[in-house]
């Protein structure tokens, strides 16, 4: 309330009540100047949403920051600057910058590059843009679990799975598919999950050919990776599993939410039929497999010699407990390594074994596909 001045009129302040002869005073009348209410939505402008970005170049003192707007320009910054460093959702670039006084001369936003935002789904899998963010990235493999048969897609419902507990919804609204591996953390929830399902990396550069990693040769040391500075991760294909093939995420952090892994794995076998010795029943044995790890070393690792101990071995309990055993020799985290807890970091990656294991079992022998006669009676699970 306000005390009114000598000509009677109200001050027009926002919390005025007061009237002049009677009448709302100017403040309270709905319609501005311009006919627009203050209680109605703002109309967006027809012309900027048919508006095409353009390339842009902002020089400053300290770097330079580039917008392309397809991949030709960006593969062309990419030869030009080999420090050149790539921007999706700025979630490590901007920690880095701003708490690590990471220089960067060069910087590129990834944003309006539609190639790198393309999906593609053909009959051996997805193919995904590096510049899919990750909730997009959860949505398109949800999708696909509800449209595919459910063996194709255990791979895909696992990723999704592990999606749900990666960082927070911001972060996964502005993080990007590209940005997450190209980082190489040793403790990435999905790079894991990838080298154990046979993903694949594609990767671009000016002038030459486009080239195709796996994704379990693609980690070369802490945050190393097999990509040339003039390169830079075009998509990720992600096969689909087989009819007789189970995948699985796991992951044991501090809490459920919002946190970074202490250790987690991915882990993949496809089973196949094999006759059994003079003429017995056939049996279930590992034909391929695919176990992965994070937060056990200074990169993603494959567990080489627990995955040699499963191949062609039947899915029993003799078969794991001899990949138990070569698992010692691939996860041997030290007391002394970073982060600590060496013990409890080896008893995590070994029951994450165990779990897979009975994972593949409960599966098989509830699926329509397997007879549980076709698994070793030596095997009381």
């Amino acid at each position: 309330m306000c005390d009114k001045p000598a000509d009677g009129k109200c001050c027009g302040g926002g919390g005025c009540s007061a009237e002049s002869n009677g009448e709302p005073s100017a403040a309270a009348d709905d319609d501005n100047d311009d006919g627009v209410k203050p209680s109605s939505e703002p109309i967006f402008p027809t012309e900027l949403k048919g508006r095409k970005p353009a390339a842009l170049r902002l020089s400053g003192p300290l770097c330079t920051w580039y917008r392309p707007t397809n991949l030709e320009q960006l593969l062309a910054l990419k030869s030009a600057h080999n420090d050149l460093k790539l921007v999706g959702g700025n979630s490590e670039v901007g920690i880095e910058m701003k708490f690590k006084d990471a220089g960067y001369r060069h910087l590129a936003a990834v944003t309006h590059v539609p190639e790198l935002s393309k999906i593609r789904v053909t009959d051996r899998g997805i193919e995904v843009g590096a510049g899919v963010t990750l909730t997009g990235l959860q949505e398109l493999l949800l999708q696909q679990v509800a449209k595919q048969p459910p063996h194709k897609t255990r791979g895909f419902a696992a990723a999704a799975e592990q999606l749900r507990w990666f960082a927070g919804r911001q972060i996964r609204n502005v993080g990007t598919l590209g940005g997450n591996v190209a980082t190489a953390s040793p403790i990435s929830d999905l790079n894991p999950l990838w080298m154990a399902f046979g993903a694949v990396f594609r990767l671009a550069s000016q002038g030459r050919q486009a080239r195709e990693v796996p994704a379990s040769k693609f980690f070369l040391g802490y945050r190393k990776v097999d990509m040339a500075p003039w390169e830079l991760l075009l998509s990720v294909r992600i096969p689909f599993t087989g009819a007789t093939e189970f995948a699985k995420e796991f992951k044991q952090a501090p809490r459920r939410d919002d946190d970074i892994a202490i250790v987690n794995a991915g882990m993949r076998v496809r089973l196949e039929q094999q006759a059994g010795a003079e003429g017995g029943d056939q049996t279930w044995v590992v034909a391929d497999v695919g176990i992965a790890y994070g937060g056990v070393a200074p990169k993603s690792i494959m567990a080489e010699k627990a995955m040699a101990a499963l191949r062609g071995r039947p899915w029993c309990q003799e078969t794991l407990d001899a990949a138990l055993a070569a698992l010692r020799e691939d996860v041997n985290v030290a007391p002394t390594a970073p982060g600590g807890r060496g013990e409890y970091r080896n008893s995590l990656a070994a029951s994450f074994l165990f779990k897979f294991y009975v994972h593949v079992r409960v599966l098989s022998l509830t699926d329509q596909s397997f007879c549980t006669t076709h698994f070793t009676s030596s095997d009381p699970g």
